[in-house]
């Protein structure tokens, strides 16, 4: 009698457990079909925005017109002077913003410091040994690439904002 009794209450909590386990599987799979599409418009967002960083921070454009060094020391303007990333940068004028971004260099991909400039008259930028001095006509974009500083015009963008 006991052992019916036992065999009747296990059966029991048997089948009390098939039902909370298929529940817990409903609501699982209710929550993936809520989960995968936020995911995946999430990841598309970001792969757009990315996409997007890539071209604002592109260095495609028309070189920056080169100047000669006394030019430039005979500027009427102290020089504003900046560190960033081993590249000391000197400017006229204007506001500048800096980063660091991936550029195809030597060996690959690779990280390298780019500044973004609104309206700077003259540019001197020193990497180790090598100086170069720019006369952007506007807003120009300094990175340090392999080394070597390049210097491309940009439309005019407002910095800081």
């Amino acid at each position: 009698m006991k052992e019916q009794a036992i065999s009747a209450a296990i059966g029991t909590v048997r089948v009390a457990g098939r039902r909370k386990r298929g529940a817990w599987l409903f609501w699982a799979a209710i929550a993936v079909v809520i989960a995968a599409p936020l995911i995946a418009f999430v990841a598309g967002q970001q792969r757009e925005a990315g996409v997007a960083a890539e071209a604002y921070w592109s260095l495609a454009g028309t070189p920056c017109p080169t100047l000669e060094p006394a030019a430039f020391a005979a500027g009427s303007r102290k020089p504003m002077t900046f560190t960033f990333d081993g590249a000391a940068i000197q400017r006229r004028a204007g506001h500048m913003e800096c980063t660091h971004r991936t550029y195809p260099q030597a060996g690959g991909r690779r990280e390298a410091p780019v500044c973004d400039f609104s309206g700077p008259i003259a540019l001197a930028v020193s990497v180790g040994e090598m100086r170069a001095f720019y006369a952007p006509p506007g807003s120009a974009r300094v990175a340090v690439v392999d080394g070597r500083p390049v210097c491309v015009q940009r439309p005019w963008t407002k910095i800081g904002g």
